[in-house]
């Protein structure tokens, strides 16, 4: 049934849960359901694994009343609604995104490649050393969107910047606040960019685009002298930081 998974039975799981907090006895459904702020029928409906508009509030209420880990929690939300739960708008929104030495070999190891970590605010918050030797501002220019819209030398390197590197960017700015309103830090640095003029032309345009998958966008850089470099994005998320992106280009060799 849509939503749940074809292996393990959310009831099994559900049943393991209540018999943990009183092994002699196990829990009722009926003091789940007390416990969780809900109906008899409507746990019931979870238990049976009908589909049902399972709320946050209500599978939150449920994984404190089973006393759920957070991988149980997961696990709980996984079956119900076939979706991971999101961490609420204000820690999502102040959690900084720290690179340990785990990631940082990551970056390494995409190497003759640049690589870094974007987060939700367009910071690079950790790079290899290729990132440093094809783009030496971000030793001094953590914002990648700063850097983009209000330093003069972004024009000369990014070929075609107005419709393959601003628009987009742009864009994909007004998509990662309407997923996430309370990010203050975004908003921030969206006013300091929209006082760019170009910048606030596109903004006010309300055109939301989106790169396509493996398009190839091209560079002018010093590293690479007398030519312009093609290079594709490859993007990720990191589930071990949330709102973290671990981005990748890759050179297109001439043809």
């Amino acid at each position: 049934m849509a939503g749940y998974s074809d292996g393990e039975p959310l009831s099994v799981l559900l049943h393991a849960w209540r018999e943990r907090l009183d092994p002699s006895l196990g829990m009722s459904q009926k003091e789940v359901a007390r416990r969780a702020g809900v109906s008899d029928r409507w746990y019931r409906e979870l238990v049976r694994g009908r589909v049902a508009n399972f709320s946050s509030e209500f599978l939150d209420r449920l994984a404190l009343a089973l006393q759920l880990s957070p991988g149980e929690r997961l696990v709980l939300y996984l079956h119900a609604t076939g979706r991971s739960p999101e961490l609420p708008t204000e820690m999502a929104s102040a959690e900084p995104v720290e690179v340990d030495s785990n990631i940082q070999r990551l970056l390494d190891s995409q190497f003759p490649h640049p690589a870094f970590v974007l987060d939700r605010a367009w910071n690079i918050v950790g790079c290899n050393d290729p990132l440093l030797e094809w783009f030496p501002w971000v030793a001094h220019e953590e914002n990648l969107a700063r850097w983009m819209f209000l330093y003069p030398d972004a024009r000369e390197e990014l070929a075609n910047w107005w419709d393959d590197w601003a628009r987009p960017l742009l864009s994909q700015i007004r998509i990662a606040l309407a997923r996430d309103p309370g990010c203050r830090l975004l908003w921030r640095i969206l006013q300091e960019i929209l006082d760019n003029g170009d910048a606030r032309a596109i903004w006010e345009t309300r055109e939301v685009m989106e790169l396509a998958d493996g398009a190839v966008r091209r560079l002018r850089l010093d590293h690479h002298p007398c030519q312009e470099v093609a290079v594709q994005t490859s993007e990720m998320m990191l589930t071990c930081r949330p709102g973290a992106r671990f981005l990748v280009l890759m050179h297109e060799p001439a043809a």
